[in-house]
């Protein structure tokens, strides 16, 4: 038999107020997940992408992307069974809007050929 009232052990006032806490609805604020995609120029683009191209140029402190920079970015690009619409595009925002060594460049053009569209 369970009874309500006042509590008769230490343990049992020590939780009681946790209990009636736990009671009340949770109150929380507006939930909202970042999008996968960001919108440039009035078109979706793959938002992780630009992400790591941002990241690539805080880096060092001289604002161009390097060799390795560039496998990052191309990994979030070429991350599912084929490259998108939307991850091209983003390829090609990237390739507009920031700098590249002249190596980086040139691997990131590669291998942007040799990505499978998807179907």
């Amino acid at each position: 038999m369970i009874r309500r009232g006042p509590a008769r052990t230490p343990f049992l006032a020590a939780v009681q107020p946790a209990c009636a806490a736990l009671r009340q609805p949770a109150v929380l604020g507006p939930v909202r997940a970042a999008s996968y995609y960001e919108v440039v120029d009035g078109h979706k683009r793959d938002r992780k992408a630009l992400d790591a191209a941002r990241e690539a140029v805080k880096g060092k402190g001289d604002g161009v992307i390097s060799k390795a920079d560039t496998k990052a970015i191309l990994a979030t690009l070429v991350d599912g069974q084929g490259v998108t619409a939307a991850e091209f595009g983003t390829a090609f925002v990237i390739l507009r809007d920031f700098k590249f060594t002249a190596p980086a460049k040139k691997l990131f053009i590669q291998e942007l050929a040799l990505a499978q569209p998807q179907a």
